[in-house]
């Protein structure tokens, strides 16, 4: 087989060379416009943005090249260099114009990018920064395209077009021009937020602290007003409760009680019982009822309330309240009104005379509420002078006994059990 001259093999591969090249498509340099500056001096910047360093500064109606277009910015050519100038400061014709921005059209894969209004892309982002990615961002920039104040691409990218973008709103709607995202300027936008701190929130005006915020009631999921609203207030100055105070108990609200709860130990249960109430404000819930409590008289029940101890009696019936001293009592507990003031209170209670009937009670002491039965009739001996009270009067307990009998008096003790359904 003879062997092919290699000057003759380079020629060859030359050629398929050749040949390949002539069947390719001719490449065409893109098309290029001629603009002209309408101000004098104005930056021809490196990148698109009004914050990176420029080529020069050019005079008026100097004319430059117009390649493509870059947001607020056309990129463009002058004295061999590439770079971008503001659109609003390039005269060019709007046939151009419309070229290049069909040209320069590039499609978003973001899913509001097509929203067709503001309410359209859901709940308002969040607080956002300069540098930020992802959906808050996305929303942010199509919210911006749809005022007129972005015309980048919504790619969920928080730099230089979308800060100049929110710097153009803000002005736009007289806000503090910063470029960044605050109450003000979401609220504007998005008619709300998402968040807010103890500073913006307006329904925090005022409060720093929780012992400005009444003690509320308790609450649970789907109450809605003015307790819920300080329930949301003592939980944003905690650092709990994100979302803005809206008074609403829902979702939002259950969750920040139920972290609040898991914080402090208590059962992490998202309902503002009292327990909660107490560990957030320091005190009892505004409605709190302090339980009815059976005391058990022989069963260490006639030592709770101590001889000579002062407490409080309100009638069931009636609903009023006065306030009386133990003097002694073995088989139950004697007592006698504490002055004047309470003797006529105890009149006044029991319907305007004196009475053998039995009245179901409850009597308050040292923070405790107990069920018990009262006769009003002023009998026996008395130690308190001046009280216009003649006597004295019995409160009978649970399974506490009659002087006289030594037994139990079933309608006394039937009355103790109707005071156990009462509460203080």
């Amino acid at each position: 087989m003879l062997k092919q001259h290699p000057m003759k093999k380079l020629l060859c591969v030359l050629s398929l060379f050749i040949m390949m090249f002539s069947y390719m498509p001719t490449m065409h340099a893109a098309e290029t416009y001629t603009g002209k500056i309408n101000k004098d001096k104005v930056f021809f910047r490196m990148k698109a943005n009004t914050d990176s360093d420029y080529h020069a500064l050019l005079k008026l109606n100097t004319k430059v090249a117009v390649l493509g277009i870059q947001g607020d910015f056309y990129k463009a050519r002058f004295d061999s260099k590439e770079g971008y100038i503001m659109k609003k400061f390039v005269d060019l014709s709007s046939s151009a114009v419309r070229k290049l921005e069909k040209t320069d059209e590039i499609v978003s894969n973001s899913k509001y990018a097509k929203a067709s209004s503001i309410r359209a892309l859901g709940d308002p982002p969040g607080y956002v920064r300069y540098g930020a990615s992802g959906e808050d961002v996305e929303k942010l920039q199509r919210a911006l395209q749809l005022k007129k104040c972005y015309s980048g691409l919504v790619d969920g990218k928080f730099g230089n077009q979308t800060r100049d973008a929110l710097k153009k709103y803000q002005e736009k709607y007289k806000l503090e021009v910063t470029g960044k995202v605050d109450y003000a300027t979401l609220t504007k936008l998005f008619g709300g937020v998402k968040e807010t701190s103890v500073q913006d929130d307006p329904k925090m005006k005022g409060i720093a602290s929780i012992s400005q915020i009444d003690v509320p009631n308790t609450t649970k999921p789907n109450n809605s007003g003015k307790h819920v609203i300080a329930l949301q207030q003592a939980l944003k100055i905690k650092g709990y409760y994100k979302s803005p105070i809206d008074g609403k108990y829902g979702d939002k609200t259950i969750d920040a009680v139920t972290k609040y709860q898991k914080s402090v130990g208590l059962d992490a249960d998202g309902v503002a019982g009292n327990g909660t109430i107490k560990k957030l404000f320091g005190k009892n819930a505004a409605n709190y009822t302090l339980p009815t409590k059976r005391l058990d008289w022989f069963n260490g029940g006639s030592t709770i309330i101590p001889k000579g101890a002062i407490f409080t009696v309100k009638d069931i019936y009636s609903g009023k309240t006065f306030s009386a001293k133990r003097w002694s009592g073995y088989n139950h507990l004697d007592a006698e009104p504490l002055n004047s003031d309470s003797t006529a209170s105890f009149k006044d209670a029991v319907g305007g005379s004196w009475s053998w009937s039995r009245r179901p009670v409850l009597i308050k002491y040292n923070g405790q509420v107990y069920a018990a039965s009262i006769t009003s009739m002023p009998h026996g001996d008395d130690t308190i002078s001046g009280n216009n009270y003649e006597g004295h009067f019995c409160i009978h307990f649970y399974k506490s006994k009659t002087h006289e009998t030594n037994k139990l008096d079933g309608t006394h003790q039937n009355a103790v059990e109707r005071a156990m359904g009462a509460s203080w």
